[in-house]
């Protein structure tokens, strides 16, 4: 019953979190749009494949990160209220583990992308610049 209401409590948080970010996205999409009717504009404001995936992984880098500390207090409550009982200790051990694993994937996901653009630019496959890592 409590994991269920922390689930909720989560997916609560995720959906705020998200919802907080659509209306600037919305906004940013129509600078330049035409009123023309017979002109589809582009929402996403990405000219290519990678610009969207550049501007997917800085989103949820950022939301990652506020989960993450988020996700790291709820642990810190988890030994406080464990009291002592080893089984709920090994439990928040559990959970304090998963979160820093989680935290390591969002923290390596920029550096991975980084060297997966240098090593292609070195290779020459793609010219400097193409992928847009900033």
């Amino acid at each position: 019953m409590k994991k269920t209401i922390t689930a909720l409590y989560v997916c609560a948080l995720i959906v705020s979190v998200l919802a907080a970010y659509a209306p600037s996205s919305v906004a940013l999409a129509q600078v330049g749009c035409s009123s023309n009717s017979a002109v589809i504009c582009n929402p996403l404001q990405s000219s290519s494949v990678t610009t969207l995936l550049t501007s997917i992984i800085n989103l949820a880098i950022y939301v990652g990160a506020i989960i993450a500390v988020i996700m790291y207090v709820y642990v810190g409550f988890k030994f406080i209220f464990a009291q002592g009982k080893p089984e709920k200790i090994s439990e928040a051990w559990s959970w304090f583990i998963w979160v820093s694993v989680g935290a390591a994937i969002l923290i390596g996901a920029k550096a991975i992308v980084t060297v997966i653009e240098s090593s292609l630019t070195s290779a020459g496959l793609v010219q400097q610049g193409v992928l847009p890592t900033q």
